[in-house]
């Protein structure tokens, strides 16, 4: 028996060891199967390593030579939870088992203790932390928000209570789930300057009667009026029929006199089977986001867009911006804007 050991230990002798290896130091009680077992490699080859002739005498405390790479202890730690297995754990990091008994001194992979604290080999995988929402601290009367990490577009929405759209809209989101940090939002429609809230309630009795109201204003009176915004090069090369003063007119002669017929433009409630000719352009009963009672002109010769302002005083004639004051003169010119 003794000469049929010495004749395996002299042939494995002759075979070449695994390029690196690590130490490992025998624990009382520990065999040489047991340090086999926890390191995938079979008794002979163990023997062979650290020149062993009886497998059955191996002394606590001695150390070992055992095949394959030396496994490093990273920063990671693992809290062993009740049901969880050895095995289980090395899947969920997605490193091998041995490695986790190697770096934890553990003698059996089927037992690991509730509450034991494991050191994880330095190639585990760590798994992400869970998105934490931020909260959202609305600013009364802010303009503007910027995005802090873990705030979503609908969590601004909300606070500001703002339709997504409308968020959407405004800031011209391509992807509205992806957000970056950092980014300035805004809260109201910065070329029209009125906060964009929800839909406007449809006109009741009393804006009625403040529209009643802003018709007995004189806005010709003022500067603003008195200005020949239409008298631009672009608008003279075309017809001479710019040179008109729509703004003479924009006291309106009669109030409603047809039911309201009001249509969404934006943040604006346009009163659509009111419009009223004058001086060569059109104006119509209009509310804003506010619900507050304005005019609004159109003069489609000149394709331009002019409304009072809170005074009842006309502001500048300009061309229009955004999308709704282009589908408001295209619709009601019927030409292309």
């Amino acid at each position: 028996m003794r000469r049929t050991a010495l004749a395996t230990l002299l042939l494995t002798a002759w075979l070449p060891l695994s390029a690196t290896a690590a130490s490992v130091t025998v624990r009382s009680g520990e065999t040489l199967s047991d340090i086999a077992n926890r390191y995938g490699v079979s008794v002979g080859t163990l023997m062979r390593m650290n020149g062993i002739r009886n497998p059955d005498l191996v002394q606590a405390g001695s150390r070992l030579q055992v095949p394959g790479p030396t496994v490093t202890a990273g920063s990671g730690r693992h809290r062993v939870n009740s049901g969880e297995t050895l095995s289980s754990i090395a899947s969920r990091y997605q490193v091998r088992s041995r490695d986790l008994m190697a770096l934890n001194n553990l003698r059996n992979a089927n037992h690991v203790e509730v509450g034991q604290t494991l050191r994880l080999p330095n190639n585990a995988v760590m798994p992400r932390p869970a998105f934490k929402p931020v909260a959202v601290s609305p600013i009364p009367g802010a303009t503007e928000h910027t995005v802090a990490k873990g705030q979503t577009l609908t969590q601004i929405a909300k606070a500001y209570k703002l339709p997504v759209a409308s968020l959407i809209s405004m800031n011209q989101l391509s992807d509205p789930n992806k957000v970056e940090v950092g980014t300035r939002l805004y809260l109201t429609d910065p070329s029209f300057k009125t906060p964009i809230t929800t839909q406007a309630q449809p006109a009741t009795t009393k804006p009625v009667q403040a529209k009643a109201k802003a018709v007995q204003t004189k806005p010709v009176q003022t500067k603003a009026a008195q200005t020949k915004p239409v008298q631009t090069k672009p608008v003279q090369a075309k017809k001479p029929v710019v040179k008109t003063k729509p703004v003479k007119a924009a006291k309106p002669k009669q109030t409603l006199a047809k039911s309201a017929d009001w249509r969404t433009y934006g943040p604006l409630q346009v009163d659509w089977g009111n419009w009223q000719a004058m001086g060569g352009s059109q104006v119509v009963p209009t509310l804003n986001a506010q619900g507050q009672a304005l005019y609004l002109a159109v003069n489609c010769s000149a394709k331009k867009i002019n409304a009072t302002g809170a005074d009842g005083s006309w502001k500048t004639w300009e061309a229009p911006k955004n999308r709704f004051e282009k589908d408001l003169v295209k619709d009601r010119c019927q030409v292309k804007v």
